[in-house]
């Protein structure tokens, strides 16, 4: 089977084109025509039907059915420049949130742990390990997201592992916490959340967006919760610092049903 890289150089050549005649004409780089002829990259749909119009080709003589699914599951799951830069603004704010949060958490274990009881030490390590770890996550997701390597797989990685995380940490509280089964019904609600974002951005057949939108919804709302509960034993610091963390949540978990839909846009745009 000729590849999409060839019927492009071949369509290309036909038209009597060089590759920067061809990227003047889409207002790419002449670097990323030569990485799709190369098969190293694809374009997205858009510009794909932009190229079967300047090359006067039809789109499925240009990209197979297999290479449709390869433009939406190897390109970044959000396209746009602009919400490409507050995908990144989201990232950041959230880490540098989740950040703060951390350096709150061992504020308080150097200063008050040492005269604590064992099950105060337990929150304090979960909650320190896990905002430690969350704040690795979403910076793992800045990255990804300025270099524009942010695929739906890597979207759905790091979403999953964020309520990953959640379950790391409840580990530490079960093992403190007299309320054993609280946690362990939150730890559940997490593992369904998992479940639903590794069913939605890593199976073959195509499902519906809503349940990630529910979890983000979920996201929210028990953030918001926490929130106002953690309200009446704080300073003025403290109150900062979780209202910069519960901004941050809302952001990214907005982020989080934006990705799912613009994914499903994406789906939408390919199967026409």
């Amino acid at each position: 089977m000729v590849e999409f890289g060839e019927k492009l150089k071949r369509a290309r050549e036909e038209k009597g084109m060089t590759q920067q005649t061809l990227s003047d004409h889409l207002y790419v780089t002449r670097q990323a025509v030569s990485r799709w002829e190369c098969g190293a990259r694809y374009p997205d749909l858009l510009t794909a039907k932009k190229l079967s119009e300047v090359l006067e080709v039809s789109l499925d003589e240009l990209l197979s059915g297999e290479e449709v699914k390869k433009c939406v599951e190897k390109n970044p799951v959000v396209e746009s420049p602009t919400m490409g830069r507050v995908q990144s603004a989201l990232y950041a704010f959230a880490g540098i949130a989740y950040l703060l949060m951390g350096i709150f958490a061992s504020r308080f274990m150097i200063l008050e742990l040492p005269e604590a009881e064992p099950q105060v030490i337990g929150y304090g390590i979960s909650y320190f390990l896990g905002y430690v770890l969350i704040t690795l996550l979403l910076f793992c997701g800045l990255v990804f997201s300025i270099r524009g390597k942010l695929t739906p797989k890597k979207t759905g990685v790091i979403a999953a592992a964020y309520f990953g995380m959640m379950v790391f940490s409840n580990i530490f509280e079960i093992a403190q916490t007299p309320n054993v089964w609280s946690v362990a019904l939150q730890s559940i609600i997490y593992l369904i959340c998992i479940a639903v974002i590794v069913g939605y951005y890593f199976r073959a057949r195509r499902v519906s967006p809503m349940p990630v939108y529910c979890v983000a919804a979920f996201g929210m709302i028990r953030s918001g919760i926490m929130y106002f509960q953690m309200l009446q034993f704080e300073n003025d610091f403290a109150f900062i610092v979780r209202t910069i963390w519960l901004m941050a949540i809302v952001g990214y978990m907005g982020l989080m049903a934006y990705q799912a839909y613009a994914l499903e846009k994406k789906w939408c745009l390919a199967m026409k």
